[in-house]
């Protein structure tokens, strides 16, 4: 057996077939902060996943008079058919993907698709295209969108002095008597929270309780239990007193949610086109005051969708008495 120099000589045949592992040589990349020199030979073991400066005693360098880099073509092949194994497992995984919402791109032939592997593509209704990358006409759209809707909170969150002076009348009608004069910066003005739920009917006190649950986003495989902590400090907590009843309304809010779930999973993403209507009618029922819905509804989108208060009121107006008709 040949011995050559700087390497420990090869064990016998019968030690190398009893270990049974496979190694192949690599040649370590240009290491920054100089542990090891460029190209410095390493073992790796396959079967083990075992790395090693060391030549291994079991290691038996494949020679090849016509090909000099016979050894290191091992490890070429293990590298090529890791990184095919890597791609056909890639391939079979996405083709297992599949769709769970879309969206329309205002004013374009695009919706942005996004799968159950959190990823997202972009298809074309009118060409049947499918591409991953951003197409540069829904880039444009959404920098539109995006800057309509800075306008749109700009404008509707900024008051002028006929609109403060309205809320306050309106607010001043609500909670205090023609004949009662009070100063509006006095705490006490302000009707407590007992004092909110007393004017309310039965009907009103399950909307507050169901917008509050909504509102604090429950979990809907929770328990009551266990989600009435997210609650415990809202005022509408009081609404409804009877434990039973809260469950009850709590099992309801979650089979809702879920609901809601499984319809946005199944069907386009599709935008309102009368956003402030849909907002009445998930809030105002038959005893609904005007300021309460203000107040209640101050900070959701859909109510700033409306500019100006007076236009507000017309469409609550008109809503209300469909409400009452309809009773």
């Amino acid at each position: 057996m040949e011995f050559v120099p700087g390497r420990p000589p090869l064990p016998p045949p019968e030690a190398i077939i009893a270990a049974g592992h496979e190694w192949a040589v690599f040649l370590a990349p240009a290491d920054p902060q100089m542990q090891h020199t460029p190209n410095e030979p390493y073992y790796y073991e396959r079967k083990n996943g075992i790395t090693t400066w060391i030549r291994p005693f079991d290691y038996i360098e494949p020679t090849d008079p016509n090909n000099p880099d016979a050894a290191l073509n091992v490890g070429h092949k293990w590298q090529q058919a890791e990184s095919e194994r890597k791609r056909h497992a890639a391939r079979i995984f996405a083709k297992q993907d599949t769709a769970v919402s879309q969206q329309f791109i205002d004013d374009t032939p695009w919706r942005r698709v996004e799968t159950k592997q959190n990823r997202v593509f972009y298809y074309n209704n009118d060409t049947k295209e499918s591409r991953w990358d951003q197409p540069v006409q829904v880039t444009q759209a959404l920098q539109i969108m995006a800057e309509k809707e800075k306008e749109r909170e700009a404008e509707g969150t900024e008051m002028n002095v006929d609109d403060a002076e309205w809320m306050l009348e309106q607010m001043q009608d609500e909670y205090m008597s023609d004949d009662e004069s009070v100063d509006t910066h006095d705490a006490n003005a302000l009707p407590q929270t007992d004092e909110r739920i007393a004017l309310m009917d039965k009907s009103e006190r399950i909307v507050q309780f169901k917008s509050m649950l909504h509102e604090a986003k429950v979990d809907p495989f929770g328990t009551w239990d266990s989600e009435l902590d997210k609650v415990i400090n809202d005022w509408r907590l009081t609404a409804i007193t009877d434990d039973a009843e809260r469950g009850d309304l709590f099992d309801t809010v979650c089979a809702e949610i879920i609901e809601r779930r499984n319809r946005e999973r199944k069907e386009p993403l599709v935008k309102s086109t009368d956003p402030f209507g849909d907002l009445l009618r998930e809030n105002v029922v038959k005893k609904t005051s005007f300021a309460k819905f203000c107040q209640r509804n101050l900070k959701d989108p859909r109510y700033l969708s409306i500019k100006t208060s007076r236009e507000r009121e017309k469409r609550f107006v008109k809503h209300l008495e469909s409400v009452i008709g309809a009773k």
